[in-house]
C-alpha cells in the first residue's frame, strides 16, 4: 500500500507512490517533518520519491535553494514567478501549492490570489510586473527572448545575479509544471483553506 494511502480519498498521481518503508532515512525524515510542520506531505514529494532518492534529493535540493531570497530578489517574488508560470501552463498543482505561498509570504490572501490568478491587474509594482512579464515570455515564447529582456530589467533596479535567478525560477517552473501534468499530481486539498 502506499504511504498514507488509507488516508487518500483521490489518486494523486498515475504513477506509483513509493511505499513509505521503501523511503531513504533521509526523505523518511523529511516527510516526517513536513507532516509535524504542515500537517500533511505536499503530494509533490510523495509523487517524486516513488523514482528513488537520488533524483529527489538533486531535485529538491535545487529547488530549496532556488527559491530561497535573495537582497535582489525576495522569496515573495520568487513564489510569485511560479504562480505567473504556473498559470501560463494551467498546472492545476502548483498554481495551488504556490498559490498558498503567495499568500503565505504576502500576509494578504487577496491580493495573493490575484497575484496567482492574474498578475497584471493584482497592484503590484511595475518592477514585479515586468519580471513576471518576463517569466511567461520564457514559458510561452522562449525563442523571442533577447537581450532587450535583459536591458529592460537592469532598468526596473535588477541585477544580472537577479535576472538570471529568474530565469531559472521560471525554467524551474515550466519542469515541474510539465511533470506534474504529465503525471497527472493532484495538489493537497488542505492547500485550499491555507493563509486565508
Amino acid at each position: 500500500m502506499g504511504f498514507n494511502a488509507a488516508m487518500d480519498e483521490e489518486r494523486i498521481s498515475w504513477f506509483p507512490i513509493a511505499d513509505r518503508s521503501a523511503l531513504s532515512p533521509e526523505a523518511a525524515a523529511l516527510f516526517d517533518e513536513l507532516t509535524e510542520k504542515l500537517g500533511f506531505v505536499p503530494n509533490v514529494f510523495r509523487a517524486y520519491a516513488w523514482k528513488g532518492s537520488h533524483r529527489f534529493d538533486h531535485w529538491r535540493a535545487h529547488f530549496e535553494d532556488l527559491m530561497q531570497g535573495s537582497p535582489g530578489l525576495s522569496k515573495a517574488e520568487r513564489e510569485m514567478i511560479s504562480v505567473a508560470v504556473s498559470m501560463a501552463n494551467q498546472c492545476l498543482y502548483c498554481l495551488v501549492a504556490h498559490g498558498f505561498a503567495v499568500r503565505a509570504l504576502l500576509k494578504d490572501p487577496v491580493k495573493g490570489d490575484r497575484v496567482t490568478l492574474d498578475y497584471r491587474r493584482a497592484g503590484l509594482e511595475p518592477r514585479q510586473v515586468a519580471m513576471l512579464d518576463y517569466a511567461v515570455k520564457i514559458t510561452e515564447r522562449p525563442a523571442e527572448c533577447s537581450e532587450a529582456d535583459i536591458e529592460e530589467l537592469r532598468g526596473h533596479g535588477f541585477s544580472d545575479e537577479d535576472i538570471w535567478d529568474i530565469a531559472e525560477v521560471a525554467a524551474m517552473f515550466n519542469f515541474t509544471n510539465r511533470l506534474a501534468s504529465a503525471t497527472g499530481m493532484m495538489p493537497n486539498p488542505e492547500y485550499h483553506a491555507m493563509a486565508r
